[in-house]
């Protein structure tokens, strides 16, 4: 695709030299390696233009088309266009994430509304909804594209790389998911919880013994304040002072 996307920028640079279709696709068959696979090709395409009366080199649509039926193989479409569908953003940044779905939707040739839609439904939900409330709405993918990378740089300059991850208790990192699903028991009432903290040992000021870590888990107790009814990550209780 890199071949065709100079071709393209080269042809549009000297527009007023390359005005027609048969002054394009005649470059464009010199820029083919001879001894080649690509050059063989090119070398009988040639051949059956200039048998034609009158020479007919078509237009340089049907040139890229009958390039890319020789040379790109079915499957290698099919996975392009099963991966603009299948490759959403998530939180990705914007422009690392559009650089390889753009890859894909070249290599899909399908048409721009089938790329709109699989665009808007890649992309991560807070931009779609966003894009959901433009007025006029973009009718080009290029259109969405622009407004879509310039609401991503505003949110993640002001909202920040961390956006839509709540902090946690880094004392939480300690628990195992083993631990955790023992300890999952109803939580108490904040009434009851402050009743027996009295006979709460109340230990969340440092790591566990092992000895201590056991005793909790034998018998149900928050790992952090060493009260029964729930577990350290749903643990209201302050850090000791």
């Amino acid at each position: 695709m890199a071949f065709w996307n100079a071709l393209e920028n080269y042809f549009t640079v000297n527009a007023t030299t390359f005005d027609t279709n048969a002054k394009k696709v005649s470059l464009a068959l010199t820029y083919f390696k001879q001894g080649t696979q690509a050059g063989d090709w090119a070398s009988n395409h040639i051949a059956t233009i200039l048998a034609g009366n009158p020479v007919n080199y078509g237009t340089w649509d049907d040139f890229r088309d009958a390039f890319k039926a020789q040379f790109i193989p079915p499957e290698t479409q099919n996975e392009a266009i099963q991966n603009i569908h299948n490759t959403p953003q998530r939180n990705q940044e914007f422009g690392e994430w559009y650089q390889e779905w753009s890859r894909y939707a070249r290599r899909a040739n399908v048409d721009e509304a089938t790329k709109m839609y699989a665009f808007r439904r890649a992309l991560d939900t807070a931009l779609h909804n966003k894009l959901l409330q433009l007025s006029p709405m973009p009718i080009t993918l290029a259109g969405l594209v622009e407004k879509a990378r310039e609401f991503d740089k505003n949110w993640r300059t002001f909202a920040g790389p961390t956006r839509g991850f709540p902090r946690r208790n880094p004392r939480i990192w300690e628990i195992s998911e083993e631990e955790s699903e023992i300890n999952a028991f109803p939580r108490p009432s904040p009434f009851r919880q402050n009743r027996g903290r009295g006979r709460g040992r109340g230990h969340g000021c440092g790591r566990l013994s092992p000895e201590e870590r056991k005793r909790c888990i034998n018998n149900n107790l928050c790992l952090y304040c060493a009260i029964p009814g729930h577990i350290a990550a749903n643990c209201t209780a302050l850090p000791n002072t």
